[in-house]
């Protein structure tokens, strides 16, 4: 009895068109490859089929490796790290970038949620009575300028507002003014 996936286990099946396994290297693990034009490429180390990546364009020898008349050549070709071509610095750093593009952004979302915690309504609100009137603050004002403006002594001001800190009055805070 045939194993469930033994179809797809033969070169033939698994690699592209014209493509033929040549050789393996067991010191790296990769397989060594020429495609139908004779360009030798070479698979990722661990990887007998996926990503291939081009070693070199040399041409097909003028005789086949079936041939047993003509004089065995040995395969020549020039590694990645011989050639100069080597990949690109992004290409090898790609997923320790990703993983810090991932982190940096989760950073960011829990800072911002951390800061918009913290903006919370810092806004009190007064409930003036019968005999104050609400008086909203506007830019450049500080309670001696309101007390003036009223005609308000600033002790009585600060009575009707317990609690109220001269020195943090910000725009749009509402305090009570006591009917002079």
């Amino acid at each position: 009895m045939m194993a469930r996936w033994s179809e797809y286990d033969t070169d033939e099946e698994r690699l592209p068109e014209g493509m033929q396994r040549i050789g393996y290297d067991a010191d790296t693990q990769t397989y060594t490859f020429r495609d139908a034009q004779g360009a030798i490429w070479e698979s990722t180390p661990g990887n007998r089929f996926g990503h291939l990546q081009r070693v070199n364009d040399t041409t097909r020898p003028p005789y086949s490796e079936d041939d047993e008349s003509n004089p065995t050549q040995p395969l020549t070709y020039m590694r990645p790290e011989e050639s100069g071509r080597r990949a690109s610095w992004r290409q090898e750093m790609m997923p320790l970038l990703n993983w810090f593009l991932l982190v940096g952004l989760f950073l960011l979302v829990v800072i911002w949620f951390i800061s918009q915690g913290s903006k919370g309504s810092t806004e009190v609100v007064r409930s003036c009575d019968d005999n104050a009137t609400p008086y909203k603050i506007k830019a450049g004002d500080t309670c001696w300028a309101v007390a003036e403006a009223k005609s308000v002594s600033l002790d009585t001001l600060l009575e009707n507002n317990e609690g109220l800190d001269c020195d943090k009055l910000s725009v749009g805070e509402v305090i009570c003014v006591p009917m002079a």
